[in-house]
């Protein structure tokens, strides 16, 4: 039987999913020559949160990140996380942006892009995989799984066949809520792997209990590669962890992988994990009721975070009730950033307002009208009054890189920046993330607790993906 190849990701969505992306650089540094020798497919280590956590929360350069990382990666491809039009942000962006991202990204050390989208609107992935491949990288166009009364067999087969035919070169099944069972998962990689002639890669979370058996029957159905965690970064909201993965598909004798380099390297990451318990999640085991409920385990932990802030912590079950309720009135669409986030905070005002729909999150209003793609299912009727009666004509335009960079010149002249002003990822900072990265250029940030309440009832960082 084939072995499927491991992708790492303790750098990235490890880290995500159980400290809310707050690990530094330079805790990573020391153990990157070790993670590098190990024979690993891929180190998944940028995108997703890591990009604005790093402007954000922990005063660092993300483009200086990959940089560093790079430097001392040098066998093993460098992956990251690709939100399609969205980028790494929570809103779409131009094309001319979108290739300026993935062009620097490229050059800069990213091998793999992980392409997905939250709504599995197709046409939001094109363009990106298209420019992955202009610059020579691994388009791994994306699957965001989930289950509903129109996300059948069917519909996941359709999808990989578009992805594939818009170009990918691999497929990824993004399982970020740990709702793929096994039989489901064998079932339908064993069919992805007759349609398809690309290769089929796996990322699921452990947060229901079923990671494990999930990626052992994708073994046997063929997968070419499956995502797992170092074993002190795995489980709870995070994944299967990596030593077990290896124990279950590889006798003692066949085993290509050095039991004991992985023992030092998990070793390093609980040492390092210490560091931030904090940030830790209350999750202690699994959580069955995500099969029901849907609710990404890290957009959970943020909402009980919001609860308590809010003294409000005895509305918890009530939020998680009413996530599947909006879900379902705006057609099934995932659970995935930036759409956890739109649902999350919009599910939190209805249940502080006793009432559901009395007040609209400007980011649900333009979600049911399509502004971030096709909805996958039909928008409940009386909704959609609701939207229209609150709606607003304006549409934001996305600036085109050539008119970011005019004001990001001003920006620069008028803080006495102007090398700054000749880097395109200084750029790239700017647009993505402007009020941060102006707060990071001028040093003049300090993150306090009603900006980060702030920043989760609006358009927080539930780390769903």
């Amino acid at each position: 039987m084939k072995y499927p190849s491991i992708t790492e990701l303790v750098l990235r969505d490890g880290q995500q999913s159980l400290i809310a992306t707050r690990m530094r650089l330079s805790d990573m540094t020391p153990i990157l020559s070790k993670l590098d020798n190990i024979g690993f497919s891929s180190l998944e280590m940028w995108g997703g949160a890591t990009y604005d956590c790093c402007l954000r929360f922990l005063n660092e350069d993300p483009w200086e990140r990959l940089k560093v990382i790079k430097s001392h990666v040098k066998k093993t491809q460098l992956q990251m996380l690709l939100r399609g039009k969205n980028l790494v942000g929570y809103k779409k962006y131009d094309d001319t942006v979108i290739d300026l991202f993935i062009k620097k990204s490229s050059e800069n050390g990213i091998d793999i892009f992980r392409i997905f989208d939250a709504l599995n609107d197709i046409n939001n992935i094109v363009y990106s995989i298209e420019c992955a491949n202009k610059y020579n990288a691994n388009s791994q166009g994306t699957i965001s799984y989930t289950t509903s009364p129109i996300h059948n067999e069917k519909y996941w087969l359709k999808l990989a066949k578009d992805i594939e035919e818009a170009g990918a070169k691999s497929l990824g099944i993004k399982d970020m809520a740990g709702l793929l069972k096994p039989k489901s998962a064998y079932e339908l990689i064993k069919k992805l792997k007759k349609n398809l002639s690309i290769p089929i890669h796996l990322h699921t979370h452990a947060t229901t209990g079923l990671s494990d058996a999930t990626n052992f029957k994708a073994y046997e159905a063929g997968v070419d590669n499956i995502d797992t965690s170092i074993s002190s970064f795995s489980n709870l909201y995070a994944h299967t962890a990596t030593e077990s993965l290896i124990s279950m598909i590889y006798d003692d004798n066949d085993n290509p992988f050095d039991m004991n380099e992985l023992a030092e390297v998990s070793d390093y990451f609980q040492n390092i994990r210490n560091k931030y318990s904090q940030y830790e999640g209350s999750m202690k085991g699994v959580d069955i009721k995500m099969l029901i409920n849907q609710v990404p385990g890290g957009m959970l932990s943020i909402l009980e975070k919001q609860l308590l802030d809010l003294n409000k912590s005895d509305k918890l079950d009530d939020l998680v009730k009413e996530i599947p309720r909006i879900r379902k009135d705006v057609g099934y669409i995932p659970l995935v950033t930036p759409t956890s986030q739109i649902i999350g905070a919009q599910a939190l005002l209805n249940i502080l307002d006793n009432e559901r729909y009395k007040n609209l999150n400007k980011e649900f209003i333009d979600l049911v009208k399509g502004d971030y793609g096709k909805i996958p299912g039909d928008v409940d009727k009386a909704l959609l009054k609701i939207v229209d009666a609150k709606s607003h004509d304006q549409t934001i335009e996305s600036k085109t890189v050539d008119q970011a960079r005019l004001h990001f010149k001003d920006f620069c002249k008028e803080y006495n920046l102007e090398n700054l002003y000749k880097s395109d990822t200084d750029l790239l900072n700017y647009i993505l993330f402007t009020k941060e990265s102006k707060d990071f250029y001028t040093k003049s940030s300090v993150v306090s607790m009603n900006d980060l309440i702030e920043l989760q009832e609006g358009f927080g960082l539930y780390m769903s993906d």
